[in-house]
């Protein structure tokens, strides 16, 4: 596809397996990494934790189109991309 015709905006998660967002107002930063694929289906793991380091994570498994819209809802929701943070 022609540079011109690509979207600004990627619509997804990036590619390479691994994207990170961050709420700056509830204070947690999120994970989206590839996980092992099984015959049947691609898995997503998801992690949230707090900025301030205090509490566990949070660790979800999900199938990879339901992690796309999970990315997406959350961009919408003011979640920001945000450079690597663990």
């Amino acid at each position: 596809m022609p540079s011109k015709d690509r979207p600004l905006v990627d619509r997804h998660a990036p590619k390479n397996g691994e994207g990170w967002l961050l709420s700056i107002e509830q204070q947690k930063v999120c994970r989206f990494r590839n996980d092992m694929p099984t015959a049947h289906a691609k898995w997503v793991e998801v992690e949230t934790r707090s900025l301030s380091a205090k509490g566990r994570p949070i660790i979800r498994r999900m199938l990879r189109h339901n992690a796309i819209d999970a990315w997406e809802a959350m961009l919408k929701a003011g979640w920001q991309p945000c450079p690597p943070r663990w």
